[in-house]
């Protein structure tokens, strides 16, 4: 079971301060959502994806016991071990990433998998304000972490077609110990970590309901931060700004509230299956949940610094069966109006690449293909380049926060029109959540069709991008569109888990 000798961890010990051990064990018995549940508050995240064009879409990886935390505070990234110590504080991410690693000191893996460790986390919409001035940022007594990123000391990676997992845990030398103890030791966290698994104490509920795939929503017992009287003058006001030449589109979206007893994982469970995507995501954040199934990239940079963008823009509903689906793809393909939006944001791609990335380098190497989901299709494009070598992968990440699929263009005066008219701080909404390997790879997604789970209330925030002939009934309207499937999601854990605790209590 266990992979790694003790004579190539010994050896790792002389450059590197946090080191993998890792085991590989077949499992054919056990999904990944009972991974997740055997370790209760273990657990803080999963990662999943339903993107068959996608590599990661044949894997699934939980983190257990974080024992660092980058977060953001009153301006300033610091590092938070597990005791809660503050160990340092820089002005940038990128410098506090950096001293992460030479605290850390950790060995990247080289194997086939994406994600082998490193942090795991999200930067809210509203962190572009620690590198844009003209960004307003909430006051740190009414927020949480403008940024956070979490890193695990176990990553279980679940090989679907293998039906293979790798357990991987970091551990730290240190000078009370000898190099064997902290080897002997890490093998036996392993094994406690299968163990959990095999005897898990809590049963994860199963023979629910099947999930049904029409997304009948009555909104009921759902309110919102922007009546449809507001969200109508504000695309009127978005509208005058365009027709004065100060933006070609801004996106305007309103936040949707709705109480419920659900826990995340079970809207988790729920969504994933509801709303299958290429980003399917459950973090825990203490009091708070974020919940997510993104269809959107918003960066990607790989171990070789090639970087890679998918503008999304063009939405069509899918059909009733093959011949309207070929129907709606044609008619969203041949739309002037869909066209022209997602063309202005190829264009706003090859900027964010552009300004990142080797000169030459920049190419778009697919455009406009009819990209399908669970419920609707998109207009998708990809944009890549070469990261220029004095570029930190983070800073190219940043290139591209927020997107312009859920800011608008030009991106910073749509966004300060966007913090004009908005009524609340999007926070997490159209942000980013991503992780950061250790061996330099990042993955990011748009924090969109993401839900917040917290003090009892379920948070779901939705937009739609305004052009100089949107018809504002209609923006109003695809904003509900768009949120349907996260309400209907919780309404859908409300009765299935709900009323199998009545059933069986």
């Amino acid at each position: 079971m266990i992979e790694t000798t003790f004579e190539t961890f010994a050896k790792a010990t002389k450059n590197h301060r946090t080191i993998p051990v890792v085991a590989n064990v077949f499992v054919d018995t056990m999904t990944p959502v009972e991974m997740f549940s055997a370790f209760d508050e273990e657990a803080c995240f999963i990662l999943e994806s339903e993107d068959p064009l996608s590599p990661w879409s044949n894997y699934s990886f939980i983190g257990l016991h974080p024992f660092f935390k980058i977060q953001e505070q009153e301006g300033y990234f610091s590092l938070i071990n597990e005791e809660s110590d503050m160990l340092f504080k820089e002005k940038t991410w990128t410098k506090a990433w950096d001293k992460t690693l030479e605290q850390l000191k950790p060995m990247p893996l080289d194997n086939e998998i994406p994600f082998t460790g490193g942090g795991v986390g999200y930067a809210t919409f509203e962190s572009l304000g620690h590198t844009e001035d003209s960004v307003m940022m909430p006051p740190a007594s009414k927020s949480y972490q403008q940024v956070m990123m979490m890193f695990c000391r176990t990553i279980l990676a679940y090989n679907h077609k293998k039906q293979q997992l790798t357990l991987i845990y970091y551990a730290t030398i240190d000078e009370q110990r000898s190099t064997r103890e902290v080897y002997e030791q890490a093998k036996k966290e392993l094994a406690r970590t299968v163990e959990t698994m095999r005897h898990q104490q809590q049963p994860v509920q199963s023979f629910l309901p099947p999930i049904p795939d029409v997304l009948n929503v009555s909104f009921e017992g759902v309110t919102s931060n922007c009546d449809k009287e507001t969200f109508i003058q504000n695309v009127e006001e978005v509208k005058n700004y365009i027709r004065q030449g100060d933006i070609f589109q801004a996106v305007l979206s309103q936040r949707f509230a709705k109480k419920t007893d659900v826990t995340g994982f079970q809207l988790y469970r729920v969504l994933r299956k509801l709303n299958p995507s290429p980003y399917l995501f459950y973090i825990r954040l203490g009091k708070r949940d974020v919940i997510g199934s993104s269809p959107e990239r918003l960066v990607k940079i790989s171990a070789n610094r090639e970087v890679e963008i998918h503008p999304i823009a063009g939405t069509r509903p899918r059909g009733k069966n093959k011949q309207e689906d070929e129907e709606l793809a044609d008619s969203l393909i041949e739309d002037d109006k869909e066209r022209a939006e997602h063309f202005m944001l190829v264009d706003l791609a090859r900027n964010d690449v552009g300004r990142v990335a080797e000169y030459g380098s920049v190419n778009v190497d697919s455009l406009m293909e009819v990209g399908k989901f669970s419920h609707v299709m998109h207009l998708i494009s990809k944009v890549t380049g070469k990261l220029q070598e004095n570029i930190h992968p983070l800073d190219a990440m940043y290139s591209a926060h927020p997107a312009g699929t859920v800011s608008g263009a030009p991106k910073l005066r749509a966004i300060e029109i966007i913090q004009q008219l908005e009524p609340s701080y999007r926070g997490i909404y159209s942000g980013a959540i991503a992780y950061a390997g250790f061996n330099g790879a990042i993955d990011s997604c748009i924090a969109i069709r993401t839900m917040i789970l917290e003090d009892g209330y379920s948070y779901v925030q939705a937009g739609a991008g305004i052009v100089y002939d949107s018809i504002p009934e209609n923006e109003w309207e695809e904003t509900r569109n768009k949120a349907k499937a996260l309400i209907r999601a919780v309404e859908l854990a409300e009765e299935m888990f709900l009323n199998e605790e009545v059933r069986s209590s």
